[in-house]
Formats: structure tokens, C-alpha cells, sequence
């Protein structure tokens, strides 16, 4: 691998797959729900520039993702709005609204170019990041790559054991069971989905540090 440290490589994918991993949980529970949402990109896009900048005005990166969770969770909330509301096709929507964030990220972006933002302190566990090979690759990260991985397993926790995570699960393939099983409308399930999960990980996806 020539002069490529490989354990400092796998530490920078884990760093790097962190974004991909928190949208893709969100999407998860979206797809539970039986809507392709094809605008997460521009979600992802637009929430990361949301977070850089007021990341760098308020010189707080927490306040700098709060802001990228919030600007995720308004796209969010438009698609819902088109797609379960207004009825438009999901498919069409979803690449509408990622053309959408893209541009509104470029133009919101050129006054940001080659300007650092602040980032959040690695957490270097204790013990658990002595260990060779292992610890640099596993434990010497932000708090939001741990925060990922929490959220994984309480997504796979909500899907498995809770009520609503029961009642989501079929009803991508049961719409008509769904029907009279989920209170008060499978539309309505639908943007519980949306209201929790997709929207804040719209945002602790991307954050100042994207």
C-alpha cells in the first residue's frame, strides 16, 4: 500500500462512512414505511452546508449540527408534505428536492469556501483506545461516530421490540392490513416515520464537520 499507514486509513473510512451510515438509518425507517425518499442527498447536502455555517458564525460545532438537524428535518417535512399530502410522485419529488439542495448549497456555500469551521473533540476511551491496532481504528473518534452507532442499535431495537416498530415493519407489503391496524390512516404512520428518525438524522448526518 506504498506509504499508506492502513490503520490510519480504516480510522478516516470509519470517519468517513459516519454521514452515509446516519442517512442510511434514516432511510431504513422510511422505506419500513413503504415511501422511497430519492431527495436524502439533498437533505444530507443542504443540512451539512446549514450546520457549516452557522457553525462557523456562533464558533459552536453543537449549535452548528442543531442547525444542520433542523435544516434536514425542513426538507424532510416538505417531502412528506408533497408526497403524503399533495400526493405527488415520490420518485420525481425525492430527485426534485436532491437537484434542489444541491443548487441551494452551492449558491449558500460560495461565501464559505476555504474557511475552517470548529470541530468537537475526540473521545479517546479509556483503556479501550490503548489497544493496539484496534483502538486507534475503534475508539479515538468524535462523539457523533459513536452516536451512529447508537443509533443503529436503537433503530434495531425500535423495529423489533416496540409497538410502533411492529406496525411499521409490513406495511411496505400490507397496505391493506395497515389500513385498519394504524391509527388514524397509513399516512399517518408514514409521518411518524418521517417526524422522528429520517428528520434528525437529516442533520446529525452532516453537521459543521461535513
Amino acid at each position: 500500500m506504498g506509504g499508506i499507514d492502513p490503520i490510519l486509513l480504516l480510522a478516516s473510512l470509519m470517519v468517513a462512512a459516519t454521514p452515509i451510515l446516519l442517512a442510511a438509518t434514516g432511510e431504513l425507517i422510511v422505506e419500513k414505511a413503504g415511501v422511497l425518499n430519492l431527495g436524502v442527498e439533498g437533505m444530507m447536502i443542504f443540512g451539512a452546508i446549514a450546520g457549516f455555517a452557522v457553525g462557523v458564525n456562533t464558533g459552536s460545532p453543537g449549535v452548528g449540527f442543531l442547525a444542520a438537524a433542523l435544516a434536514g428535518a425542513g426538507l424532510s417535512l416538505l417531502f412528506g408534505v408533497l408526497t403524503q399530502v399533495l400526493l405527488s410522485n415520490q420518485v420525481a419529488t425525492g430527485l426534485a428536492l436532491t437537484l434542489f439542495g444541491l443548487g441551494l448549497s452551492a449558491l449558500l456555500g460560495q461565501g464559505y469556501v476555504g474557511i475552517k469551521t470548529p470541530v468537537l473533540a475526540d473521545w479517546n476511551l479509556p483503556l479501550l483506545s490503548d489497544i493496539p491496532v484496534l483502538g486507534p481504528i475503534l475508539f479515538r473518534h468524535d462523539p457523533v461516530l459513536y452516536l451512529s452507532v447508537a443509533l443503529v442499535a436503537a433503530t434495531w431495537a425500535f423495529l423489533r421490540f416496540t409497538r410502533a416498530g411492529l406496525i411499521l415493519r409490513p406495511m411496505r407489503w400490507a397496505t391493506a392490513w395497515c389500513a385498519s391496524a394504524c391509527w388514524p390512516s397509513p399516512s399517518a404512520a408514514r409521518w411518524r416515520a418521517w417526524a422522528e428518525p429520517t428528520s434528525a438524522s437529516s442533520g446529525f448526518r452532516s453537521g459543521p464537520k461535513a
